[in-house]
């Protein structure tokens, strides 16, 4: 940045307030409202001068957690709040809901928010600074990056990592019985998604998810095959599939 700026909660108390509902999904996957109040995160980086060559936002947390996120995801990306998120399932976030009507978002540095509400009556500043930011697709998991009690934020110019390639558990162009079921994995199957198409399109975030519930939770879970589900040969299929995640390319 230009100028490394340091602030107290008073000053950013006292600076215009961004205030939105956001939907959010975390990583069981359990759909969610988050409601909060804080400072454009944006405009504060403008404030600071960011430079054109910075690649990569490292958020770090009073209580020793950090959060690094691209550039590119945090501040050039659409973002938004989708009201039909609860559509099609109140809670599922295996199951998407409505895209329709999206409102783009604005990420923030909140001072006050709550978690599971659209009121904003219900606000508090228990988690401030808390980090919260929109989604790019109905079906995104953005609840885990909603780091709580920000106290400082790095700008980098590192260039990004790339997340790994995923695989499927039989080789390409393999010629398999009709009904056999692919399964996908990446190196963590945790934040690292794997989208995929069916069709012959090319895979973006707003495709299917494979593992839709993160491996932080399977030996939580007896129910896991149902909600990462095996891919089901009925025909000759070409599977193209991607690894999207937090902070790397």
């Amino acid at each position: 940045v230009a100028v490394p700026l340091t602030f107290t909660l008073a000053e950013l108390a006292a600076m215009e307030q961004y205030e939105h509902v956001y939907s959010t999904i975390n990583t069981w996957p359990t759909k969610r409202w988050y409601t909060a109040k804080g400072v454009n995160l944006r405009k504060l980086l403008d404030l600071a001068g960011l430079k054109e060559d910075v690649a990569l936002i490292r958020f770090v947390s009073g209580d020793g957690y950090d959060l690094t996120l691209t550039a590119k995801e945090l501040l050039e990306d659409n973002r938004y709040y989708f009201p039909g998120l609860r559509e099609h399932h109140p809670n599922d976030g295996s199951i998407p809901g409505s895209s329709a009507d999206a409102l783009e978002v604005e990420p923030i540095l909140a001072l006050q928010s709550v978690e599971g509400s659209d009121d904003p009556g219900k606000m508090n500043d228990r988690d401030a600074l808390l980090l919260v930011i929109g989604q790019r697709a109905v079906t995104e998991q953005t609840n885990n990056l909603f780091l709580k009690y920000v106290s400082r934020i790095e700008a980098l110019t590192a260039t990004p990592e790339k997340w790994d390639s995923p695989k499927a558990n039989i080789p390409s162009e393999t010629v398999v019985p009709m009904g056999t079921k692919i399964e996908l994995s990446n190196k963590h199957s945790n934040e690292d998604k794997i989208h995929y198409t069916t069709d012959g399109s090319t895979p973006t975030v707003h495709s299917p998810m494979f593992n839709w519930s993160a491996s932080r939770w399977w030996d939580l879970r007896d129910d896991l095959e149902g909600i990462n589900q095996p891919i089901e040969v009925k025909e000759d299929t070409v599977i193209k599939m991607i690894t999207i995640g937090p902070g790397k390319e």
